[in-house]
């Protein structure tokens, strides 16, 4: 709507996982560089955390764009209140295995099989699991024991758990400690930084075919890390309502106190206040 005013090509702050859009601050190029590694190098068990909004699908989704064509994966989402055998069927839907399944064993054997096929057409599989917070200690037990499906050099499957700070305290139970063990890489997200909110801002205009100093003013940057505690989501949130209330008064660039208007709109209509600022109260 708001694009041609701006000089842009499409929407520059879309919440849609998007890589071409992943800014590489340092945090998200370790985590790239991590799981990237543990993918290639088929390391099996990969952990990756962090708050929401983080850019925990943006990042994983960039990884996987990179890895070499002979990659699989299963990329299961719908993970609230699932059992061992919710999952499996899950796994399952997504890598296309057939039936008849009467059992949780079935499964496990059919899957067996479909990964010894794939590895010896020399294709990697990698199992990613979101949001796996939401999964109880028995369903992540059940994951643990998908590690086992290995020949005696490789791992069969490489599993990718990613999810909110909860999960790395849910995979802190002693009751799981097999688990902890087995994983090979992780990384946590951490929010971004003062000075890497113009950056950020920048980079995801510029790929929209626009140039930051042609639409902000000198000091935005300061209101936007001010509303979200370096928050990628809610900096895009932030972006995309300042720019639509800009183009409806035609206004460029932005100033500040336009900038500051919908921050305090959008804390008001949170429920918060200017002092509660941040991604843990952040719009899902």
């Amino acid at each position: 709507m708001y694009e041609s005013y701006f000089d842009l090509r499409e929407p520059a702050f879309s919440l849609n996982p998007d890589p071409r859009f992943l800014w590489p601050s340092e945090t998200h190029e370790e985590g790239f560089s991590a799981l990237y590694y543990g993918v290639v190098r088929r390391k099996g068990f990969l952990l990756l955390t962090g708050g929401i909004g983080a850019g925990k699908t943006t990042l994983l989704r960039a990884v996987l764009a990179k890895v070499p064509e002979e990659t699989d994966t299963a990329l299961v989402m719908n993970t609230a209140d699932a059992s061992g055998l919710d999952l499996m069927k899950l796994i399952a839907a997504e890598l296309g295995l057939r039936g008849p399944f009467d059992s949780k064993v079935d499964y496990i054997i059919a899957l067996n099989s479909h990964l010894l096929e794939r590895l010896h057409a020399g294709i990697n599989t990698v199992l990613v699991i979101d949001e796996a917070q939401n999964l109880d200690l028995a369903t992540l037990e059940e994951v643990r024991l998908l590690s086992n499906l290995e020949t005696d050099s490789e791992k069969l499957l490489q599993i990718v758990l990613t999810g909110q700070p909860e999960l790395r305290e849910k995979l802190a139970d002693p009751k799981l400690r097999q688990l902890r063990q087995r994983i090979a890489i992780e990384h946590h997200l951490e929010p971004l930084g003062p000075s890497e909110l113009i950056p950020y801002l920048s980079h995801r205009i510029g790929i929209a075919g626009g140039q930051y100093d042609e639409i902000f003013g000198a000091g935005c940057d300061s209101v936007f890390f001010a509303y979200s505690q370096g928050c990628p989501r809610l900096i895009s949130l932030l972006a995309d309502r300042v720019l639509l209330a800009a183009y409806s008064k035609q206004v460029r660039p932005i100033p500040v106190a336009m900038v500051e208007k919908k921050a305090k709109e959008m804390l008001e209509a949170q429920g918060r206040g200017p002092d509660e600022s941040g991604p843990g109260t952040s719009e899902n």
